[in-house]
């Protein structure tokens, strides 16, 4: 440990290296911090971000969209319904577990990374104290362990655990899809090959039997003379008067020096009674860091660093042991929740030193409770209730975490007397809702927090109101409007063939732009390089051209389903329906912002959409048919109207004169399409 952040060593971890898929567990979670300062780290070096925390969470949005990159991430459900306050931004996995009156506290991150040309893939495995939080990665005083998986060489043990693991998380899974995070990592594992003469990895994993005292026992052998343990923990157990130091006597463990916890003024983080008895315990002592330790750690120093480190330092006279991860020094913690962490062979090398002054007073701040700790649970009835809305079918699916139905509703922001969802009957077995969803789909504008009442079918027992983190998948189809606009000219410069880097250059504008128009300018301001010169349509030619390159894009055997759904039936700023949607403003004569489009133009742009919603790799996509109908209704209309005038010898026979154009429009660009592919 020094004083390092998080975020350093999972840098330092990752060296560059291109991240295929990850997952998370937390004990508490923090959304808004984890898409503005962690998803950035696992995005493609050359990623850049804004300062502005409104248009960074967009730019990471776009930059994870189109980075394809699979996340879950797995928190404590429970203490989340009471803490939470923020919720997801951008598309990823968020899955709430709970384990009874046991916590969900483990903190572990799976990294798949890709080594480089020629070489195999390689698993990241990281177990610590750290939450998914600001504090947790940035303020604290924390502690991680790093090991790395290859598809050869590993140890057995350890390789036999992770899939154990992912088992488990499959079954706390709210959806599950073959594309996901766990299922890559899942396919990874299962093309490992262990190797008999590896070297032992001790992992204590989700998997295990919850004593984190029966792990120990089954990985440190006796040792041979009375060993010292000291513990590093910023929670302690209940009981004040409790032995439970004497938990470890059957390994050989003679005495224990227990490291005091302290605020920024020197005083005890932790009660009197608890101070007082541990001094005068045998076997056990209260320490403080050796200064060689506390230096790096800038113990004492401003600005101050919480502790919130878990550590078990078994110190023998030839041989030791260090655990780093998540297990605090309460009981709770070594019987009970569901931990994870390292068991690391090392030197013998104390940390801390015993106290031989006068012990500090005791702190006034309010203690936290420790996890697991039942004061942390809300009065009254809360099953765990698990929601997903899908935004490409506008699907609203849930269960509940018991065996009795329950019967809820779900509160939008006018709230309890004009419910969302009304009278929804859950059961144990994912279902879907059969009503209108319109309400919902308003709501969830505002996030995806949800407020939930009911009753329990069984007893007729109110569900104490309590907010849930509803899942949204497809965000690629959500409406989003206010983010940003780009005019028809920038949507189709971006078919063309734009660069990465420009395309967010000119994303991250027109974003800058929405804020302006909305008066919440802040520090932004606008990049006179993103802008594009308004003559795009000078030449017909550049229009045909842009969607030619699009077709040749979208049609590509390496294209993911993802990127076609976004582009064919998305909500994006420079999706397809978005661009025919400002023809659809020509055709019913709507105000724009910018410069609209001359009719000709609407009128081919809409051809050019045709011919590639009836691409035959394209026309089985979901949705196309709806977007191609909707196409068909705009030329339709197009051609009733006289938006475009024709000479007066084809005026006459205005109908034949488009249907002659439209057959061969679309049969010439297939010729021209052939050619460039040929």
């Amino acid at each position: 440990m020094d004083n390092a952040q998080i975020s350093q060593y999972f840098e330092d971890s990752l060296k560059g290296r291109q991240v295929k898929a990850a997952v998370f567990t937390t004990y508490t979670f923090d959304p808004q911090f984890f898409e503005l300062d962690v998803i950035p780290l696992l995005l493609p070096e050359n990623s850049s971000f804004s300062i502005d925390e409104r248009v960074k969470q967009f730019q990471v949005r776009e930059a994870l969209r189109e980075a394809e990159l699979p996340i879950d991430v797995f928190y404590d459900h429970d203490i989340f319904r009471i803490s939470g306050e923020s919720s997801p931004g951008m598309e990823y996995g968020c899955h709430g577990v709970s384990e009874g009156n046991r916590a969900f506290h483990a903190k572990l991150g799976f990294l798949l990374v890709a080594n480089g040309a020629g070489q195999a893939d390689s698993l990241l495995i990281s177990a610590g104290s750290n939450n998914l939080t600001r504090a947790g990665w940035w303020d604290n005083v924390e502690c991680q362990h790093w090991e790395e998986v290859g598809q050869v060489g590993g140890d057995g043990d350890f390789l036999h655990h992770l899939k154990q693991d992912f088992e488990y998380l499959q079954g706390k899974s709210i959806v599950q899809s073959e594309g996901n995070a766990l299922a890559k990592i899942q396919g990874f594992l299962k093309t490992c090959v262990a190797d008999p003469e590896a070297k032992p990895v001790h992992y204590f994993g989700l998997s295990h039997p919850p004593r984190f005292i029966d792990f120990l026992s089954g990985k440190i052998e006796r040792f041979d003379e009375p060993a010292e343990l000291e513990i590093i923990s910023p929670f302690f157990a209940d009981d004040a008067k409790n032995r439970l130091h004497e938990t470890f006597k059957h390994l050989g463990v003679g005495s224990v020096r227990l490291l005091l916890p302290r605020d920024d003024s020197g005083e005890a983080l932790c009660n009197l009674d608890y101070l007082t008895n541990v001094d005068s315990a045998e076997n056990i002592a209260w320490a403080n860091w050796l200064n060689s330790e506390a230096e790096p750690l800038g113990v004492g120093k401003e600005p101050h660093r919480e502790l919130h480190a878990k550590v078990f330092n078994f110190i023998g006279r030839e041989t030791a042991y260090i655990f780093v991860g998540s297990v605090n020094f309460t009981h709770k913690a070594l019987y009970e929740n569901v931990e994870a962490g390292f068991l690391v062979p090392t030197d013998p090398k104390p940390l801390l030193e015993t106290i031989s002054d006068d012990l500090p007073e005791v702190s006034q701040r309010r203690l936290e409770p420790a996890p697991g700790n039942p004061e942390q649970e809300s009065q009254g009835q809360m099953p765990r209730i698990s929601l997903a809305f899908d935004w490409l079918d506008r699907t609203l699916s849930g269960c509940v975490g018991s065996d009795s139905p329950v019967e809820i509703d779900l509160i939008g922001p006018d709230g309890e007397e004009n419910p969302v969802i009304q009278g929804w009957r859950l059961s144990k077995t994912f279902s879907h809702f059969e009503g209108d969803t319109q309400d919902l789909e308003r709501s969830l504008g505002n996030g995806s927090l949800i407020l939930v009442r009911g009753r329990i079918f069984d007893s007729d027992a109110l569900i104490a109101p309590h907010r849930v983190l509803l899942q949204q998948t497809h965000w690629s189809h959500k409406p989003q409007p206010e983010l940003a606009t780009l005019s028809p000219q920038q949507i189709l410069a971006i078919y063309a063939g734009m660069s990465p880097d420009r395309r967010q250059l000119l994303l991250t504008d027109a974003r800058v732009k929405r804020l302006f128009e909305l008066g919440e300018r802040g520090e932004t301001s606008l990049t006179d390089e993103a802008q594009l010169e308004n003559v795009f349509f000078s030449e017909y030619a550049e229009l045909f051209h842009a969607f030619r390159m699009l077709r040749r894009d979208l049609t590509d055997e390496k294209t993911s389903p993802e990127k076609q759904d976004y582009y064919l039936t998305g909500t994006g700023v420079d999706s397809l329906p978005t661009l025919i949607a400002r023809a659809e403003a020509v055709v019913s004569s709507q105000e724009v912002d910018d410069e609209p489009l001359h009719p000709v133009s609407a009128y081919l742009l809409l051809l050019s959409a045709k011919e590639i919603y009836q691409a035959e790799e394209l026309v089985s996509r979901p949705h196309v048919r709806e977007q191609s109908q909707r196409v068909d209704k705009l030329l339709r209309q197009i051609r009733e109207t006289k938006l475009i005038k024709l000479s007066d010898e084809r005026e006459t026979d205005r109908d034949r004169f488009f249907e002659w154009f439209e057959h061969q429009f679309l049969e010439q660009y297939r010729v021209t399409e052939a050619e460039v592919n040929g």
